[in-house]
């Protein structure tokens, strides 16, 4: 029977009472070691494996190769040659002795690149230069930086251009190589002497030696002279001063024969009354009184004075070394007459600046006399006159108002300080503007208006150019017609508005210290002062006469080159048919050379010796446009034209045209754009 079946059924079952162990009877837990580093291990595989799978590697490379590299920021593994990062910002750091150190930022992305480069640059050395003589000037690489003993910091590694030069010793030049990367070099140089020696003695002795000027002491000596030479002197109370430059080279020792000095001359003032006389000393011209000769002691001198008007005088004298003497001679007067009638009667009357009659007989020394005749509202009378001995002259002076004198003594041209050449215009009399209604091409606008040019002018002979007008404004383009350029420097200037010629003008004008004709504000030209003396436009009326008229007055002409259309012979730079695949015309058989503009003055002189009239370029003119009457009962006197408008006149023709109307010297045309077939020229009164 088993151990529950002996159990008798009747036994209670009882609980049992729970105590709790005590502390010290449970069991302990034990962490065995090898648990432990095997854990850590697994999480730092664990930890090495994510960052190599997520890192980016990148390859440094640094020159010099020995530089020490720092790489802060962040987690950075290296490995070999390159670093493994995670992405960020890290600082790169790199230095090496003799280098300056060098630092940048590198950004770790998606695209980073995968190699950095860096290359230090090596830091400047040390020059230390001393020579032999110290204080020699230092230059190095063409610079100044001192004098010896002489230390130059922060010179670049590599070859250099050294000179060290001492007054009277040879310079010296070579290239050095300066090793750099802080390190200090030092040069030692020996000059060499730039003179050589010189023995001088002299008969007498104790002759002052000068050498270039310096007192060096007395004969006998011997004395360093420069190569090539320097010059010496030699002086000796009593005795002809010896001067020679001598030739000698460096090192050299070099000794002169003994030098014998020759007995001083004598000393003579000669002066006379009146001054001014030639003086000749043996037949021989010296001079003119004052005057100081050197004459040989001991042997005996004739002296001859001269004077125009006076009578010459003779000396002979003797003198004796080292003397001085004075010598007085008053010469004696040849008198001529001089017969003077002078008109106006008021005038005043000098010769040689005293006051004399205005008329009547005077007695001059027959020489060479300053006659001034002046009187108020005249042009003062200045001549010389030399009377005749024994002969009476006649003398008639007539003064000239001053108008007529300045009227007689304007230049026939001047140069402006742009270089144009101005010609000058003395029109005169009454001249008529426009063209006939028969005439074949007239327009509208060409009304025939009666005119009268008083105020004499000068006008350029050629249009401005190129070159002239960018003085002005350097920075000014012509620019071009069809890839066929408008811009060299002989060619007319064009793309210039009728403003800027104005401002040209005044520009000429402040340049020459003239009055400036225009008048301008904030810079637009608001206006003119007729009264002024600085360079203009030439007006309308003033262009019209000189394009049309002759000197001789007996013609005027419809075309530059005459009469008839077409021209038959080359007279002008016209649309021609080298020009027709530009504008789309052009005169037939007729070939001037040139497309576009040409350079000024290519082509013949009118009649008035003013070039390019008529083609090559149209002109502005003064004038505002508007369209004259012909009924004015009397002349205008030197127009300006209206004293308003919106437009300015344009005349002449130019190397766009070659229709009868456009070619006429009559033709009129206006703007206020610039255009590349119109420039302009230069005038001004001529008082």
């Amino acid at each position: 029977m088993s151990d529950f079946e002996r159990t008798p059924t009747d036994a209670p079952i009882t609980p049992a009472d729970f105590a709790p162990l005590d502390r010290s009877q449970r069991p302990s837990r034990r962490w065995r070691p090898l648990a432990i580093l095997t854990a850590v291990a697994l999480l730092l595989t664990l930890a090495a494996a994510w960052f190599v799978l997520t890192g980016r590697p990148l390859t440094v490379e640094v020159t010099p190769a020995s530089a020490q590299i720092e790489l802060s920021g962040g987690l950075a593994l290296k490995l070999g040659s390159h670093y493994l990062l995670r992405p960020g910002e890290y600082r790169l750091a790199a230095r090496a002795e003799g280098y300056h150190p060098s630092e940048t930022t590198v950004v770790i992305g998606n695209d980073t690149p995968p190699r950095v480069e860096l290359t230090l640059v090596p830091l400047p050395g040390q020059l230390a230069i001393s020579s032999q003589p110290a204080g020699a000037e230092v230059l190095l690489d063409g610079e100044a930086r001192g004098t010896t003993p002489l230390q130059i910091d922060g010179v670049e590694g590599g070859e250099h251009t050294l000179i060290v030069h001492a007054p009277r010793y040879l310079s010296r030049e070579a290239v050095i190589a300066v090793t750099g990367f802080g390190e200090r070099d030092e040069i030692e140089w020996q000059l060499e002497p730039a003179w050589g020696e010189v023995r001088l003695e002299t008969t007498p002795a104790g002759a002052e030696v000068r050498v270039a000027g310096a007192v060096r002491g007395v004969t006998p000596l011997t004395t360093e002279l420069l190569q090539p030479g320097e010059e010496v002197t030699l002086k000796l109370h009593g005795y002809k001063q010896w001067r020679q430059t001598i030739a000698i080279e460096a090192g050299e020792q070099l000794t002169l024969p003994n030098i014998p000095l020759e007995p001083a001359d004598g000393l003579v003032q000669v002066s006379s009354s009146p001054s001014g006389a030639a003086v000749t000393v043996n037949g021989r011209f010296a001079g003119n009184t004052p005057l100081e000769l050197e004459l040989s002691p001991e042997v005996r001198h004739e002296l001859t004075l001269f004077l125009e008007g006076y009578r010459s005088a003779v000396r002979r004298l003797e003198v004796s070394s080292g003397v001085e003497q004075n010598l007085h001679v008053p010469l004696e007067a040849q008198l001529g007459r001089l017969r003077l009638s002078v008109t106006p009667a008021e005038a005043e009357v000098r010769i040689d600046g005293t006051r004399q009659p205005s008329s009547g007989t005077l007695e001059l020394p027959a020489r060479p006399h300053r006659l001034e005749v002046s009187a108020p509202g005249y042009r003062t009378h200045d001549q010389t006159v030399t009377p005749r001995p024994g002969v009476e002259q006649a003398l008639r002076i007539g003064l000239v108002s001053e108008a007529e004198a300045r009227r007689a003594s304007r230049p026939e041209r001047i140069t402006s300080p742009g270089g144009q050449t101005l010609l000058l215009m003395e029109p005169g009399g009454t001249f008529t503007l426009g063209s006939s209604r028969r005439e074949p091409g007239r327009r509208a606008n060409e009304t025939l208006r009666e005119v009268q040019l008083q105020r004499a002018f000068y006008l350029a002979d050629k249009p401005v150019t190129n070159d002239q007008f960018r003085r002005f404004r350097a920075t000014h383009s012509s620019s071009h017609a069809e890839r066929r350029t408008l811009d060299t420097n002989p060619q007319p200037v064009v793309q210039v508005t009728w403003e800027d010629a104005a401002r040209y003008c005044n520009w000429l004008s402040r340049e020459e210290g003239l009055t400036p004709f225009y008048t301008e504000s904030n810079g637009r030209i608001t206006g003119h002062n007729a009264s002024a003396n600085g360079y203009r436009l030439p007006t309308e009326a003033e262009w019209e006469w000189a394009a049309r008229t002759t000197p001789q007055g007996d013609e005027r002409l419809t075309y530059p080159w005459g009469e008839g259309y077409p021209p038959t012979r080359v007279s002008g730079n016209f649309a021609d048919q080298s020009a027709a695949p530009i504008i789309g015309t052009g005169l037939t058989d007729y070939n001037d050379g040139f497309a576009v503009s040409s350079p000024v003055g290519r082509f013949a002189a009118n009649a008035r010796g003013l070039y390019d009239m008529g083609g090559n370029v149209a002109e502005w003119v003064h004038d505002w446009y508007g369209i004259g009457s012909s009924a004015t009962a009397s002349a205008v006197v030197d127009p300006l034209g209206p004293a308003s408008g919106e437009f300015r006149v344009i005349r002449g023709s130019s190397w766009r045209h070659s229709q009868l109307t456009e070619l006429r010297l009559s033709f009129r045309d206006y703007g206020k754009e610039a255009r590349d077939d119109v420039g302009f020229r230069v005038a001004r009164y001529a008082d």
